[in-house]
């Protein structure tokens, strides 16, 4: 009898913890990071929603919320790889598709959710978001220039991403630079130099699409005449065509070459000392980095 009291004893304290962590294992938390792992798209877009209602409104203490964002964070990096996998994939359009085929197809009745998803995370202002970010890079000025206000601290995986094989990533990370020349976020000459080395490198890619957004970076150098040798280069030799079109300043005999036509431009505007265009029209917020 007296065993069996004191074992009851050593029990009790134990009872509540037990009860505790069942209650955290299947907490609302807890089901949302796990429904954002699902193999159903559908599923882990509204793991999202829910995600974003309560970090936005609900009362969520600070551990709960750190998960949530960290959860939404890894959320877009895997909508990122499916978005790559997606785009490697895009099935031709028939002519007998209806309009809903269509969409299907292309994606689009899955672009609210990513576009809110890469939005979100651009607000967090994380700074364990920029991978996930610069993933999402080449969707638009959202993701872009979220990773450029970090400055520095995004410079090396930003440089990194560069030299991706995958172009739409590469590509991706030159439009940050760009964003981070055209808001003069990294000022320091390191810094500079290694932006220059990566965008000279990016002008002898064999992917046009690097070529076209390491000029769009250029126009922001203030020592972009430093680029002329190649730039002219380009202007003169670059391979890609397309049929059907015809350049405005007849450069090409009567033949489009896109890149050599950027090329061009891009020269014209370096001869002419002509300063480079700020999107003035974004909130003032666009434009302050994060402090670190």
């Amino acid at each position: 009898m007296r065993a069996s009291f004191f074992a009851l004893l050593l029990l009790t304290p134990v009872l509540p913890l037990c009860a505790q962590q069942t209650s955290s294992t299947h907490s609302p938390v807890s089901s949302i990071l796990a429904r954002m792992n699902s193999a159903s798209r559908t599923e882990r877009e509204r793991a999202f929603d829910e995600a974003a209602e309560r970090l936005g409104s609900d009362p969520t203490g600070p551990k709960d919320a750190d998960s949530l964002r960290l959860g939404v964070i890894r959320l877009l990096v895997r909508e990122n790889k499916e978005a790559l996998k997606a785009s490697s994939e895009v099935k031709p359009v028939s002519p007998a598709m209806s309009a809903d085929d269509v969409q299907a197809a292309e994606g689009e009745g899955d672009s609210d959710y990513y576009s809110g998803l890469v939005g979100f995370v651009a607000n967090l202002n994380d700074v364990r978001a920029i991978p996930a970010l610069l993933g999402a890079a080449n969707t638009g000025g959202i993701a872009s220039r979220a990773v450029a206000r970090f400055g520095k601290r995004a410079l090396d995986p930003t440089l990194g991403q560069t030299k991706s094989s995958n172009a739409d990533l590469a590509e991706g990370a030159l439009w940050v630079i760009r964003d981070m020349l055209e808001f003069r976020l990294l000022n320091d000459p390191e810094s500079h130099q290694r932006i220059k080395d990566a965008l000279r490198s990016a002008l002898r890619s064999s992917d046009s699409s690097a070529r076209e957004a390491a000029m769009a970076a250029i126009e922001y150098l203030d020592d972009r005449e430093e680029f002329v040798p190649l730039l002219k280069e380009i202007a003169q030799n670059d391979p890609v065509k397309i049929a059907g079109q015809r350049p405005d300043d007849g450069g090409d005999n009567g033949e489009f070459y896109p890149t050599r036509f950027s090329a061009r431009r891009l020269l014209r505007k370096i001869a002419n000392h002509e300063q480079p265009p700020i999107d003035s029209g974004l909130p003032a917020s666009e434009y302050q980095p994060i402090n670190p």
